[in-house]
């Protein structure tokens, strides 16, 4: 079975990773342009636009929806700190 595909859209970056791997792993081994604030999905920091594949991430959990709910975000936005990869993607970083 093949690896799931991370595609930066601002970098034009492919980012070949194991079923289930957090997002902030694979930011933090290619060195993508994505800033992580707290790292548990209370600052929007690390927010991020799901440009294709939102159902191969991993699901929301109740705290992350509620947080992008008070900021009005686009349902295809997730905090990056919140998800894991689990088939392909194309992700856009926007922050706070």
């Amino acid at each position: 079975m093949s690896k799931p595909i991370v595609h930066f859209v601002l970098e034009d970056m492919d980012v070949e990773v194991p079923i289930g791997t957090p997002f902030q792993e694979v930011v933090d081994a290619c060195q993508a342009d994505v800033t992580f604030g707290c790292r548990n999905g209370t600052c929007g920091t690390c927010r991020i636009r799901i440009d294709d594949g939102l159902n191969n991430l991993s699901e929301m959990q109740r705290e992350e929806k509620d947080f992008l709910v008070s900021i009005d975000a686009e349902k295809n936005e997730r905090l990056g700190c919140q998800v894991c990869i689990k088939g392909n993607c194309k992700i856009s970083y926007i922050g706070l």
